[in-house]
């Protein structure tokens, strides 16, 4: 088999447990009997597909690239042999690199995509397919990319925030946390799914301490927060404020919001 007929076949086999899928009408909701892709509720879920739109071999060939470090399927089957290698490797160990990073829930297309795009933007744009194949193997595949990586430092300045101040004041009291830590605790997978599927985090931001509106603000100490943001959450991050189209201070804001929620204040 040709890499080319491989993704071909790994297409049919997406379409296949696609088509497993039958309306569980006592949750409200479609389920799936896969036998190639596991997730592929979430995977569907992750591509934009919605249950009441069509699903092709076309769409299914669109998932399969994707999955395999290509833009597009066009781009695929025009790709060298060794490009086409890599893309099998990606697509092949895509669970089992997601598990290694200790993550069971993707919040992005493909975890070993990302970080391998990640890594190739940064040190290989210079070199050639065979030798992108060969450093592919070795990074991640044996090594993992994304623990090479230091966590970057990141300020965060609540000065001019007083409900931010406020928010993260009690996040702290009632976890008994430091600043930087209370911050980085609310940065989870739930609040992110939670964020997305609800779509009004920044309306509840806004109508913070509506209950009490004369209310006294409690004041950080320091209300610049200096935090060690590593892979995991800088996404869960970034995939905030892509969707949601906010900023970075935003996005915090908006999981504060949720794990607020979670402690039992009223939002």
């Amino acid at each position: 088999m040709t890499n080319v007929e491989f993704f071909k076949q790994q297409s049919k086999n997406f379409m296949k447990d696609y088509k497993t899928r039958a309306f569980n009408e006592a949750e409200g909701f479609y389920e799936y009997s896969p036998r190639y892709f596991q997730d592929i509720d979430e995977l569907l879920h992750n591509f934009g597909f919605k249950d009441d739109e069509s699903f092709t071999l076309m769409n299914a060939q669109h998932i399969i690239a994707r999955l395999s470090g290509f833009y597009k399927w066009n781009e695929l089957i025009k790709a060298s042999d060794a490009a086409l290698e890599i893309g099998k490797l990606l697509l092949t160990n895509r669970e089992a690199y997601q598990q290694k990073q200790g993550i069971f829930t993707n919040m992005v297309e493909s975890l070993i995509v990302a970080d391998w795009q990640e890594y190739e933007s940064q040190y290989l744009q210079d070199f050639d397919d065979e030798a992108k194949l060969e450093i592919f193997k070795k990074v991640i595949l044996e090594e993992g990319a994304s623990s090479k990586r230091k966590a970057p430092v990141i300020t965060v300045d609540f000065s001019e925030e007083t409900d931010a101040q406020d928010m993260l004041s009690k996040i702290m009291k009632k976890k008994n946390l430091t600043p930087e830590k209370a911050l980085l605790s609310t940065i989870t997978q739930k609040n992110c799914v939670t964020i997305l599927a609800t779509g009004w985090a920044g309306m509840a931001v806004s109508l913070w301490g509506h209950a009490d509106p004369d209310g006294e603000r409690e004041k950080l100490e320091d209300p610049i927060v200096k935090i060690k943001l590593s892979k995991d959450k800088e996404r869960l991050v970034h995939i905030v404020m892509e969707k949601e189209n906010v900023s970075f201070g935003e996005a915090l804001l908006y999981f504060m919001i949720f794990t607020l929620e979670s402690l039992g204040y009223h939002i």
